[in-house]
C-alpha cells in the first residue's frame, strides 16, 4: 500500500504504478495536485484501489481507456475535482468495479442505459451537470446499495427499477427536476436514507407505498456500510455523514415538491426513522397520530403545508424529538402542553397557524404577604412586607457575633491581633491625614496636632 501526499502535476501517475507493478492501493487524496488526469500507457493489473479526490485542480476529461489500464479495479474515486465532459462508457465495463465516485466535478452528458453494472454496490455522481431520464435494464438480482445522483439536472421519473433493488438502502434523488410519483414499489420501512427533495413531484402518498410490498420489502437485504460520505439535511441544517454516524441515520426528505392529499396513516410503520421531512409540499388534512409510533425521531418537519386539524396530544410522548415545526398550515386548537421535549419548541414551531391557540394561561397573582396584626389595632409600620422588630433583633444579633468572632481569633492567634491592630492604626492615621487636608478643620486643632 502506498499513501502519498504532495504538492504539484497529476502526471506523474502515468508512470508511477508503471514502476511498480506490486502496488494494489494509490491514495492522493487532499492534495493540492494540478493537470490532466494521466494514466500509464501499459495495463496495470494488480491496481485494486486508487482515490485521487479533493485535489480541487485536476481537470481535463476521463480518459477512456481506463478500464484497458486499471482492468481489477475495485474502487475509484475522482470526486472534488474539476473533471468535465461526459463519462466515459468503457467505466461501466469494468467488471470488478464495486465503488465507484465522481461526484463534485463538472460532468455533463446522459447516462447511458444500464449505466450501473450488476456488480457495482456503491454509485456516487452528486454536484454533477448530469442530466437525461434514468432508463436501464437492470435485473432484480443487483447489489447495488447506495444511489448518490442528488444536485445534477436529471428529469423525467423515477425509474420504477430503483425502487426494486433488493439491498438499495440509501438513495438520494434530491435537487434535480424529477416529476411524476414517487414509486409505490419502494421499500421505505426498510431504507436508510432516501432523499427525493427539491423536484417536482406531485400526486399523493399513497398508503400502498407502505403496505403494498411489504414482502417484498421483508425480504431485502440490508446494506448499512457505505464508504463514502453522504450530506442529508437534519433539523433544518445540510450535514455530511460519514462512517459510523452515517450507517447510524435514518431519514426520509420528500420536501419541496407538490405533493397533495392526507398524509398516510400507515407512516407510522417508519418506526426507526431518525429524519422526517414533508415540508413544503401541499399535504392537507390531519397530522397522523401515528407518527407518535415513531419512537426513535429527532427531527419532525411538515411545515409549509395545508395541513388542518389539531395537533395530537400523542406526539408529546416523542422523547428523542429535538427539532419541530408545523408553522404556516391552518392547524386550529389548542398547542400541545410544554412537557417533556415540546417544553424546548418555541413560538417559531408553531407560527403562520391563524387559528392555532399557543397563548400560555395568564397566572392570577398572590397578594403580598402582610404581617399579623394584634388584637390591640397597634399596627404601626406594619403596612411594609418586613417586621421591623425582628428585622432589628435580628441585626443586632448578627452584630454582636461578628464582633465575638473577631474577638476569638484575635486572642488564639498573637500574630493576627498585631496586624490586626497595625492596620487599625494606618487606617485611623489615614483617615485623620484625609480630613486635615480636605476639610476646613479650626487652627488650635492643626497646632496641637503639630507640637505632638
Amino acid at each position: 500500500m502506498s499513501k502519498v501526499e504532495m504538492k504539484g502535476d497529476i502526471g506523474f501517475l502515468s508512470w508511477f504504478p508503471a514502476n511498480n507493478t506490486n502496488l494494489k492501493v494509490f491514495y492522493l487524496l487532499n492534495c493540492s495536485l494540478s493537470g490532466h488526469f494521466q494514466i500509464p500507457i501499459h495495463p496495470h493489473k494488480n491496481l485494486m484501489d486508487l482515490d485521487i479526490s479533493n485535489n480541487g485542480f485536476i481537470s481535463g476529461p476521463i480518459p477512456p481507456n481506463i478500464c484497458t489500464i486499471f482492468p481489477n479495479i475495485e474502487s475509484l474515486s475522482l470526486s472534488g475535482n474539476k473533471f468535465f465532459g461526459k463519462i466515459p462508457k468503457e467505466i461501466w465495463d469494468l467488471t470488478m468495479l464495486s465503488i465507484l465516485d465522481l461526484s463534485k466535478n463538472k460532468l455533463s452528458g446522459n447516462l447511458p442505459p444500464g449505466f450501473v453494472s450488476p456488480w457495482m454496490q456503491e454509485v456516487y455522481l452528486s454536484r454533477n451537470q448530469l442530466g437525461g431520464t434514468l432508463t436501464t435494464n437492470l435485473s432484480y438480482q443487483l447489489g447495488l446499495g447506495v444511489l448518490d445522483l442528488s444536485h445534477n439536472c436529471f428529469t423525467g421519473t423515477i425509474s420504477y427499477w430503483i425502487s426494486r433493488l433488493p439491498r438499495l438502502s440509501y438513495i438520494l434523488l434530491n435537487d434535480n427536476q424529477f416529476h411524476g410519483e414517487v414509486p409505490v414499489s419502494f421499500c421505505l420501512e426498510n431504507s436508510k436514507l432516501i432523499d427525493l427533495s427539491h423536484n417536482h413531484l406531485s400526486g399523493h402518498l399513497t398508503s400502498k407505498i407502505f403496505t403494498s410490498n411489504i414482502i417484498n420489502c421483508n425480504a431485502r437485504v440490508a446494506f448499512s456500510k457505505p464508504n463514502h460520505d453522504m450530506e442529508f439535511v437534519s433539523k433544518t441544517l445540510l450535514y455530511t455523514y460519514k462512517g459510523v454516524p452515517l450507517q447510524l441515520i435514518s431519514g426520509m426528505d420528500f420536501s419541496s415538491n407538490n405533493l397533495t392529499g392526507n398524509i398516510p396513516l400507515q407512516i407510522g410503520h417508519l418506526g426507526n426513522i431518525k429524519v422526517l421531512n414533508l415540508s413544503y409540499n401541499k399535504f392537507t388534512g390531519p397530522i397522523p397520530p401515528t407518527i407518535a409510533n415513531m419512537s426513535q425521531i429527532e427531527s419532525l418537519d411538515l411545515s409549509h403545508n395545508n395541513l388542518s386539524g389539531v395537533i395530537s396530544l400523542q406526539l408529546t410522548e416523542l422523547h428523542s424529538l429535538s427539532s419541530f415545526s408545523v408553522a404556516y398550515n391552518n392547524l386550529s386548537g389548542k398547542c400541545p402542553q410544554k412537557i417533556t421535549q415540546f417544553s424546548t419548541f418555541d413560538e417559531n414551531s408553531y407560527q403562520g397557524n391563524l387559528f392555532l391557540n399557543c397563548t400560555l394561561p395568564l397566572l392570577t397573582p398572590k397578594p403580598p404577604l402582610r404581617p399579623t396584626t394584634s388584637d390591640d389595632g397597634d399596627d404601626d409600620g406594619e403596612d411594609g412586607f418586613i417586621d421591623m422588630e425582628s428585622f432589628y433583633a435580628s441585626s443586632g444579633v448578627s452584630f454582636i457575633m461578628v464582633l465575638l468572632i473577631i474577638a476569638s481569633v484575635l486572642y488564639v492567634n498573637p500574630y493576627w491581633k498585631q496586624a490586626w491592630f497595625y492596620y487599625v492604626g494606618v487606617t485611623i492615621t489615614g483617615c485623620y491625614y484625609f480630613v486635615v487636608d480636605h476639610l476646613p478643620v479650626p487652627t488650635r486643632y492643626k497646632v496641637w496636632e503639630l507640637r505632638i
